[in-house]
């Protein structure tokens, strides 16, 4: 008797702990919505969607930022995917087990570095050359967003059975020829992995805001942009009033993006 209420006291702990990060990630959406909600009581939905950024004017149109997100973003993925999937694809084919233990934790120490040191590296290597610009802002992503990709894609890849690939080496079948056969097994899992690495790029503020130069600006190269995370860090701290409301719903719309595409990315890994 005392055993069974020891087990059900600790089976209700487990729960309940259980629950606590979906409570914590329910109440900040809640917090972030209610305070963000207040923004459309003065301001209409094609307020919102035009391209100027003023708040000492009450303007909050919110095209540039998402453009310059959705830009850098999709940019820093044309580095990052050739990249990453040409070094999962040695790994997952070609290395021994020595070297891709050594290679997935050099790799997965590579993704652990502080977003501020790669913040610090752009501006010292990336940004005398480039300027504080999209390019700059696309490069310091990539680099972040690379080792993600990679682990994630080399998990994909290495789930292709075995007796697949033997198979197809026994046929007579190039290297090249193997891997296409084993990208296309894979193809929903590495959709997935670029999925997931383009919402740790979504979310990133702190490198970006160091590299772009925080104008809201249509994309170019050489110049500089802004985006949804960078304007929260460099605004948030003097802002009061509507504009601070105009913040928190930026937070929330970011939250709702990330939270969105990372869905849709492991819906895509669970289809592999």
């Amino acid at each position: 008797m005392y055993r069974a209420h020891n087990d059900i006291l600790r089976w209700s702990v487990v729960v309940q702990l259980g629950f606590l990060p979906f409570l914590a990630v329910l109440a900040l959406g809640g917090f972030l919505a209610w305070s963000g909600s207040s923004l459309l009581y003065h301001l209409s939905l094609p307020d919102l969607a035009t391209a100027v950024w003023q708040p000492l004017r009450q303007q909050y149109g919110l095209a540039l930022l998402l453009i310059g997100t959705m830009t850098s973003t999709v940019l820093a993925l044309l580095i990052a995917i050739p990249i990453g999937l040409g070094a999962a694809l040695y790994l997952a084919l070609y290395a021994n087990a020595t070297i891709r233990t050594i290679a997935d934790a050099c790799i997965a120490l590579l993704g652990g570095i502080p977003s501020v040191i790669i913040g610090l590296w752009g501006m010292i290597w990336i940004v005398p050359a480039a300027g504080n610009s999209l390019s700059a802002a696309a490069l310091v992503l990539a680099l972040m967003i690379t080792p993600t990709f990679t682990l994630l894609a080399g998990a994909a890849l290495r789930q292709a059975p075995a007796d697949l690939v033997e198979a197809v080496r026994a046929l007579g079948v190039n290297e090249w020829g193997t891997a296409g056969v084993v990208l296309r097994h894979a193809h929903w899992g590495l959709l997935g992995a670029a999925i997931l690495a383009a919402a740790r790029g979504l979310g990133e503020a702190v490198a970006v805001s160091m590299v772009a130069g925080n104008v809201p600006n249509w994309p170019s190269l050489p110049g500089p942009i802004a985006t949804l995370t960078t304007m929260l860090i460099v605004e948030f701290d003097g802002a009061a009033g509507l504009h601070r409301h105009a913040l928190y719903f930026l937070a929330c719309l970011v939250m709702v993006l990330i939270s969105g595409i990372s869905l849709i990315g492991r819906v895509m890994q669970r289809r592999s």
